[in-house]
C-alpha cells in the first residue's frame, strides 16, 4: 500500500516538472517574435532610395524654362538642316554654340537636378569642341605636311616656320577644345621639337663648316686663322647648347672637342718645335752621335714639359711623351757604358763555359760595378738590365764556390746516347748540390745525398736557370725523348736491380746512387722519385710532366715507364729532378 503511494506521487512530480519545460520553450519562443517584429517596424522609419526623376516630374518647371529649352532644341533643328544639305562649315559652330548656351540657361533656370538635360549639355559641348577644332586641325595638318616638304629641300627656316605654325594650331585645340577629338599633347610636344631641330640645325651645319675650314687650315700649318674659325665654331655650340638644349644639335661632348682642338691650335707652333727637334735627335743617334742625340734629347724633354705646363688641355700635352724623351737623353748619354756592360758579360759567359772560374770572379766584379753606375747616373736608361743585375747579384753571391759547383756538375754528367752535344746528370739531383745553390732545401725526406723532393717545375727551372748563370752554357731539364734515350730497352732489364719501388724502399726516396746503373750509366731513371720534364711543347697554362714512377710504385707500373701530369706549382715529396747540359 505503501509503494502504491510513493509511485501515484512520483508520477504527479513528473508531470508537473514536464508542463514546467514547456511553458518556458513557450514563452523563449514569444519573446523572440516579439524581438524581430520591432526590428521590422523600426526599420520602416530609416532611409529609402529615391527616385529622382519621379521627384522631378512632381516638381513644376517655369514656363520661362520650358521657353529656353524649345529654343534650344530649334537651334540645334536648325543645324541638323544644314548637314543635311552640306558638309558643316567652320561658322556652322556659331549654331551649335547657340544651342549649347540656351541649353546651359534652362539647366540654371531648374528648381532641381535633370540628369537628362545635363547630359544634353555634355553632348552640345562636345559636338561644339569637335566641329570648331575641325578646322584648326586642317589647317595645322597641312601646315605640317608642308614643311616636311620644305625640310627635304633643306629649306629649313621656311620648315621651322611651318612646323611653328601647325604647333600654335594644335595648341589653340588643346587650350580651347579639350573635349574634341583632335585634342593630342603628344603632337604639340613633336611638333615644336621640330621646330626647334629646325631651327638649330643650320646653325649647327654652320659649327661643322668652320670646323671642317679650320681643320684644313691646321694640315696647313695657318694657325692664326684656323683659331679664329674654331673659336667661331666654339661660340655656335656654346649658344645651341643653351638655346637649344633637349635638342639632337646640343652636345656637351663635342663642345670639349672643339675647345681642345682650339688648345690644340694655340700649342700646335710648340708641338711643332718639339717633333724638329726629336727628329734632329733621331737622326744625330742614327749616325752615331750620341752626345749629340742626348742633348737634343733633354731639349725635346724640357720643350715637352713647358707645352704641358701653358697647354694642359692640349692632344700635344703628355707626361709620358716626356718620360721618353729623358729615357732617350739617358740612353744616348749611356751607350758607351752600355757597351762596356755587353761585352764584359759576354766575356764573363766565356770564361765560365771554359771553366776560367777565377778571371771570371774579376770580371763579376768589374761587372756589378759596371750595372750600379748604369742604375745610378741613368736610371731611366733603356740599356738598364734588370735581369742580368739579378743575374750578376747572384754570381758575386757564390762566387767563391763557383770552382766547385762546376767541377762537381761537370763530374757527374753523361753524354746522352743519340744525342750529340748533350750531357745530362748521371743520378737525381741530391739535396746538398740544391742547397748550395738555392740557398734552401725544400725536401720532407733530408739527407745531403738523398734526391731533392717538394720541389715545384717552376723551381726546378729556377736551378736551371741558375746553374746555366754558373756553367755559361744553357741547363735545361731533358726532354722525354732525351729521358727515355738515357733509359734504353728494358726487355732484359731486371729491375729489382736499378729500381727503389715499394718493394724495398719502405715508401720513401733512397740516396742517389746506391742502385746499380743502367747500360748507359745513369742511375734511378726509374723508381726512387718521378722526375720533371721540360715543357717546350706545352702551354704556360697547361700542367707539366714527370716520368719514371717513384718509390711508392709497384714494378710492374714502374717497368711501363709511368708518365703523370701536375700543376706547374705543385710539390710532392716523391718528385724530383734531374738537369741536361748543352756543352758544345
Amino acid at each position: 500500500m505503501v509503494n502504491l503511494k510513493k509511485s501515484l506521487s512520483s508520477r504527479r512530480s513528473y508531470e508537473t516538472s514536464g508542463l514546467k519545460r514547456f511553458m518556458i520553450v513557450l514563452l523563449i519562443v514569444m519573446v523572440c517574435t516579439s524581438v524581430l517584429g520591432l526590428f521590422w517596424f523600426l526599420s520602416q522609419f530609416g532611409p529609402k532610395e529615391v527616385d529622382y526623376s519621379a521627384l522631378t516630374a512632381d516638381v513644376e518647371i517655369p514656363s520661362e524654362a520650358i521657353a529656353l529649352r524649345e529654343q534650344s532644341l530649334d537651334v540645334e533643328s536648325q543645324f541638323e538642316e544644314v548637314l543635311a544639305m552640306r558638309s558643316a562649315e567652320p561658322q556652322d559652330a556659331l549654331l551649335l554654340k547657340r544651342a549649347l548656351d540656351l541649353q546651359r540657361q534652362y539647366v540654371d533656370a531648374l528648381p532641381g537636378y535633370n540628369a537628362e538635360a545635363s547630359q544634353r549639355v555634355e553632348d552640345l559641348e562636345e559636338q561644339y569642341q569637335d566641329l570648331s577644332a575641325e578646322y584648326l586641325k586642317v589647317e595645322s595638318a597641312a601646315s605640317e605636311s608642308e614643311a616636311r616638304s620644305l625640310a627635304q629641300d633643306k629649306a629649313y627656316e621656311a620648315a621651322r616656320d611651318k612646323y611653328q605654325e601647325a604647333f600654335e594650331k594644335q595648341k589653340a585645340i588643346n587650350e580651347n577644345f579639350p573635349l574634341s577629338s583632335a585634342y593630342d599633347v603628344g603632337r604639340a610636344t613633336r611638333l615644336q621639337r621640330q621646330a626647334r631641330y629646325l631651327a638649330a640645325e643650320p646653325m649647327l651645319q654652320q659649327s661643322l663648316h668652320f670646323e671642317r675650314d679650320a681643320d684644313a687650315l691646321i694640315a696647313k700649318n695657318e694657325w692664326e686663322s684656323a683659331a679664329a674659325l674654331l673659336q667661331q665654331a666654339i661660340q655656335i655650340q656654346l649658344e645651341l647648347n643653351r638655346e637649344y638644349r633637349g635638342t639632337n644639335q646640343a652636345s656637351v661632348s663635342r663642345l670639349e672637342r672643339l675647345k681642345v682642338k682650339w688648345v690644340g691650335i694655340e700649342s700646335g707652333q710648340d708641338h711643332l718645335e718639339i717633333e724638329q727637334v726629336s727628329n734632329l735627335a733621331d737622326t744625330s743617334r742614327a749616325e752615331g752621335e750620341t752626345l749629340k742625340a742626348a742633348s737634343l734629347y733633354k731639349e725635346v724633354a724640357r720643350l715637352q714639359k713647358l707645352l704641358n705646363k701653358e697647354y694642359p688641355d692640349s692632344p700635344y700635352a703628355s707626361s709620358e711623351r716626356v718620360a721618353e724623351f729623358q729615357r732617350k737623353s739617358e740612353t744616348a748619354q749611356s751607350v758607351e757604358l752600355g757597351l762596356e756592360i755587353e761585352t764584359n758579360h759576354d766575356l764573363l759567359k766565356r770564361l765560365l763555359s771554359e771553366r776560367r772560374t777565377y778571371e771570371a770572379a774579376e770580371v763579376i766584379v768589374a761587372l756589378r760595378r759596371d750595372i750600379k753606375h748604369m742604375q745610378n747616373a741613368f736610371p731611366r736608361s733603356s740599356l738598364n738590365d734588370e735581369e742580368l743585375e739579378v743575374k750578376v747579384r747572384y754570381l758575386n753571391l757564390v762566387q767563391s764556390d763557383l770552382g766547385y759547383i762546376q767541377d762537381r756538375v761537370y763530374d757527374a754528367l753523361l753524354p746522352v746516347p743519340g744525342e750529340g752535344g748533350l750531357r745530362m746528370l748521371r743520378t737525381e739531383l741530391p739535396q746538398a748540390l740544391y742547397a748550395i745553390m738555392m740557398g734552401t732545401n725544400p725536401s720532407r725526406n733530408q739527407g745531403d745525398v738523398n734526391p731533392v723532393d717538394s720541389v715545384s717545375w717552376t723551381e726546378a727551372k729556377s736551378f736551371c736557370e741558375r746553374m746555366s748563370w754558373i756553367l755559361g752554357k744553357e741547363v735545361r731539364l731533358p726532354s722525354e725523348n732525351e729521358f727515355r734515350q738515357a733509359l734504353g730497352r728494358l726487355r732484359y732489364v731486371v729491375l729489382e736491380e736499378h729500381v727503389w719501388s715499394i718493394l724495398d724502399a719502405d715508401g720513401v726516396a733512397q740516396p742517389v746512387g746506391k742502385k746499380a746503373p743502367f747500360a748507359s750509366g745513369f742511375y734511378d731513371l726509374l723508381g726512387n722519385v718521378s722526375e720533371w720534364l721540360e715543357s717546350g711543347d706545352r702551354f704556360d697554362s697547361e700542367e707539366a710532366r714527370h716520368i719514371g714512377g717513384h718509390a711508392q710504385d709497384r714494378l710492374e707500373s714502374i717497368f711501363s715507364v709511368p708518365m703523370r701530369s701536375a700543376p706547374r706549382g705543385d710539390r710532392n715529396r716523391l718528385t724530383g729532378f734531374r738537369i741536361v747540359v748543352l756543352v758544345d
